[in-house]
């Protein structure tokens, strides 16, 4: 029974991939001359980090920026789409390379990392990467 939910779980990811991305190529019909984005497209390219963002110090998966917000006193809040399936790894990577100490009770899809300036708790509910980043 394990070994089948261990080939079940990247099947179940393989076709929401798929799914999504078929959905992404239909939105628009073959008669459609609207020049306007779709809501989708239209957040991903609004989407920008914020001017107090840390972005010397916190380094983010290179990506589509999703989400992001906050300032200085009350933390940031960033979500990325990834380039590729390996989001969480690439970002726990390029934290550590940064410096930042991964803290106990880290998972394959969650952690907290800090170092003497931010702490950055990263987590991935599904195949994007959220960070939630506050000042130390």
């Amino acid at each position: 029974m394990q070994s089948r939910k261990k080939m079940l779980v990247p099947a179940v990811i393989a076709a929401a991939l798929t799914i999504g991305s078929l959905a992404g190529c239909a939105s628009g019909s073959a008669n459609d001359t609207s020049s306007s984005p779709s809501a989708s497209e239209t957040a991903a390219a609004s989407a920008t980090l914020p001017a107090s963002f840390p972005k010397k110090d916190v380094p983010l998966v290179d990506g589509i920026l999703l989400v992001a917000r906050g300032d200085e006193a009350n933390g940031w809040s960033v979500t990325v789409q990834p380039k590729n399936t390996s989001g969480f790894a690439d970002a726990k990577s390029a934290l550590e390379k940064a410096g930042y100490t991964v803290q106990s009770g880290a998972t394959d899809s969650k952690a907290v990392f800090t170092n003497d300036k931010y702490t950055v708790a990263v987590g991935t509910p599904g195949v994007s990467v959220t960070y939630a980043v506050t000042a130390n």
